[in-house]
């Protein structure tokens, strides 16, 4: 690992009284690897740039119509926005076979058995969403919930949502890489809005009331079932819960805590996650890494691409 600079010396201690040679001391090389985490949502890219100590070089999000006609063209943007990378990590909604890069089916983005493994000649990762938001949390909690909006770019589209499980303190993704998945939900509002306008103005929101209830019942009544099953320590809301009026969030959580068995006895924890798609392209990254380093073969694939292309 040295030759191949994957680690590096950090410093040396002074030999012992009886003499030897000094003792090394290793660490990772921030440079030796740099992976490109992307996030694709119905309503929004954000890529970040991460070295391999995990550090964000760079990140950039965009408001964008995402779907199945431009898919490859928006990713493709993206690469050649990020600047030099040596791997790519891409995080998307729906079930993922990351073994084989293949979408076996998102609704969100009308994908179908969609293979990515020749989208670049690079090293590449695919995974869940909501799985690389909940890696993001890996060191915070042995059993954790992460649920992950997607709010499409018409609000007049049903929303996505899905949950990112960490079980003792593994990221789950079921025997058939469907363990998060709720289903498609329900519309913000049937009225003519986009994620533009609600980004402006929240309170759009609540023009169009009787959908908005039906929002909130759908969408906390899946909460509530995943967190009974589970029993996590912490839940989070992440990704466009951030753009959802604080009164529209209490709503929601008061609802799930009704309906949640343990909040008999104990308070639930939970936080919102102000970060958005920002906290998903940094948790594929972080995903790529712990195959990386739990995944032999993984790691052996990564290190022979980039050495052939160094």
């Amino acid at each position: 690992m040295l030759q191949q600079k994957i680690v590096m010396v950090k410093s040396y201690l002074p030999p012992t009284q009886f003499g030897g040679r000094k003792t090394r001391l290793l660490s990772l090389n921030p440079e030796w690897l740099k992976v490109l985490g992307v996030s694709v949502e119905q309503g929004e890219l954000c890529w970040a740039l991460a070295d391999f100590a995990s550090n964000v070089v760079s990140c950039e999000e965009r408001t964008v119509d995402v779907n199945q006609k431009n898919l490859i063209h928006i990713l493709r943007q993206a690469f050649e926005s990020a600047g030099q990378f040596h791997a790519v990590a891409i995080a998307m909604p729906g079930l993922i076979d990351s073994a084989n890069n293949t979408v076996l089916i998102s609704q969100a983005l009308e994908l179908k058995n969609f293979v990515l493994d020749g989208l670049i000649e690079k090293p590449f990762f695919l995974i869940n969403d909501a799985n690389a938001a909940a890696a993001s949390y890996l060191s915070r909690a042995k059993n954790l919930v992460y649920f992950l909006l997607s709010i499409p770019y018409e609000l007049s589209k049903p929303v996505g949502l899905g949950a990112g499980l960490i079980i003792d303190g593994k990221i789950y993704e079921g025997s058939n890489h469907s363990a998060g998945e709720l289903g498609e939900g329900v519309p913000l509002t049937r009225k003519n809005v986009s994620l533009e306008d609600l980004e402006k103005d929240p309170a759009v929101l609540f023009e169009d009331g009787k959908t908005l209830d039906q929002f909130v019942e759908n969408t906390a009544f899946k909460m509530a079932t995943a967190i009974n099953l589970v029993d996590p320590e912490l839940f989070i809301l992440g990704g466009d819960f951030k753009l959802l009026p604080e009164e529209l969030l209490q709503r929601i959580v008061r609802k799930i805590e009704d309906q949640v068995t343990v909040r008999k006895v104990k308070t639930l924890n939970w936080q919102i996650d102000e970060n958005g798609s920002r906290t998903v392209a940094v948790g594929a990254v972080r995903a790529f890494y712990e195959r990386f380093f739990s995944d032999l073969d993984f790691a052996q694939r990564v290190i022979e691409r980039k050495d052939a292309r160094s």
